[in-house]
């Protein structure tokens, strides 16, 4: 049956709509009423957060009141690590887990000068997992691409483009390659040489240091105190000879105790800070190479302890630290096997052992308690935690910004070679470390003769 229009339907019409406007209406009004803004003179309030257990970048809702709608005025930390905020309604915040805020991190929500932090913590999950990324197990450089090229890394050191270069000293007896010094990229799929020797090898290279900024890798000859090479990618990274001057006089360094095998660029005060063997410590102005003598060492000495040193590192997130590791012949004997730190701001307070006093052990927990068996060679992330190679422990440990230590891969003493994550996966002295800007951290396995990667979360 066809519907006619009437004139009673066309007056019934605007009801309708007028309804719909106003039920319409009403639910934006009720909507902004809900998103309420931060009011400075009350009180944050918290209630609870959901999930209560996560990762890195996991999604998470906290609930409560007064937080505005604003997310650029409001910071969320996970202990002292910044999350990402999202949105807020008014009650309720959306924000992003952080990488790696520490175990069991506590959540607090800071807006304008309110504060509040949530009475439990949240229970925070690594994710790690460990790869090859290239080597033969043969201990012998032979470049080309990574699955092909055979490595006997023993330092590492990224740039900001992501080019790995290493160092080697022990290949085969008269090999071409016995001592050198190369660039990996994994994006090209390629390892080059950039500097190879069978003998008398000039440099004698260790720990690599990089600026960032430039792209230029320095590294010290270990047994003269005034030599230091450069490769520069502007120039192909063709190696070039830089000398350390000392205008005040001779260094008195002796030569049976020089050993400079490594060089820091300090952004704290812009020095260059390497180390001898006998405890003398250097600084260098990078521009000009002038140098001095900042303290002697000598064995002995509790501010500035001989030893042979195997991992040096400047702390980004407090750029006036200087840190070291010292091998079983340090001495005094309270400075072997241990980390050490140099604070730059007051500088005649010497080295100071960080770790507990004590070797060839593994124990994790804070760093006043923690122990190590021979730590080679250091790195921190730009969040400031740092990364140890255990050498004797055969795993790689996490020194977190306020000072907790884990084992984040490896299982402590026990040798091997396996891929996968935290917990089965293997290694076999591992030697140096480095880490890229997105915290991926390259891990010199020296006795596995390979190059692996730690991506941890």
């Amino acid at each position: 049956m066809k519907k006619t229009f009437t004139p009673t339907s066309a007056a019934f019409l605007p009801l309708w709509v007028s309804f719909i406007l106003f039920c319409f209406i009403s639910c934006k009004e009720e909507t902004k009423s809900l998103q309420k803004e931060h009011d400075p003179s009350q009180p944050i309030s918290l209630t609870s957060f959901y999930p209560t257990e996560g990762g890195a970048k996991d999604k998470i809702l906290l609930n409560g009141d007064n937080f505005g709608t604003d997310p650029s005025k409001i910071t969320v930390t996970f202990n002292n690590k910044e999350a990402a905020v999202v949105s807020s309604s008014g009650n309720r915040i959306y924000a992003i887990v952080p990488r790696l805020p520490g175990d069991n991190p506590t959540i607090t929500v800071k807006i304008g000068d309110k504060t509040a932090t949530y009475e439990h913590t949240f229970d925070y999950k690594t994710q790690a997992q460990v790869s090859t990324v290239v080597g033969t197990g043969t201990r012998q450089f032979i470049p080309g691409t990574l699955d092909q090229a055979s490595v006997c890394a023993k330092y590492l050191e990224i740039d900001a483009e992501d080019n790995l270069f290493m160092t080697w000293r022990d290949g085969p007896e008269g090999d071409p390659a016995r001592y050198g010094v190369a660039r990996l990229n994994e994006a090209q799929n390629i390892v080059t040489p950039l500097y190879q020797a069978t003998t008398g090898p000039y440099p004698y290279a260790n720990g690599l240091a990089i600026d960032r900024s430039t792209g230029v890798v320095t590294v010290s000859h270990e047994s003269v105190v005034e030599a230091f090479f450069s490769f520069d990618p502007k120039e192909g990274w063709y190696m070039r000879q830089r000398n350390a001057t000392f205008p005040a006089g001779p260094h008195g360094i002796p030569s049976g105790d020089q050993y400079m095998n490594f060089v820091s660029f300090c952004p704290y005060d812009g020095y260059l800070y390497t180390r001898a063997r006998i405890g003398t410590v250097v600084r260098i102005n990078p521009n000009t190479y002038e140098s001095s003598i900042v303290q002697v060492g000598a064995k002995g000495n509790s501010k500035w302890p001989y030893g042979s040193q195997y991992g040096q590192a400047i702390n980004p997130k407090r750029p006036w630290e200087l840190w070291m590791t010292l091998t079983t012949n340090g001495d005094p004997v309270e400075f072997r096997q241990g980390l050490m730190m140099l604070d730059l701001r007051n500088i005649n307070e010497g080295f100071k052992r960080v770790n507990a006093v004590g070797g060839s052990a593994h124990r994790d927990g804070p760093i006043a308690e923690a122990l190590f068996n021979d730590p080679k060679e250091i790195k921190f992330d730009n969040d400031g935690n740092m990364f140890v190679a255990d050498y004797g422990n055969h795993c790689i440990r996490m020194v977190s910004p306020d000072g907790i230590v884990t084992t984040v891969a490896g299982q402590p003493g026990v040798k091997g070679y396996k891929d996968g994550g935290p917990i089965e996966s293997l290694f076999n002295n591992p030697w140096g470390v480095a880490i890229n800007e997105r915290g991926d951290i390259y891990i010199a396995d020296y006795g596995n003769n390979r190059i692996r990667k730690l991506v941890i979360e």
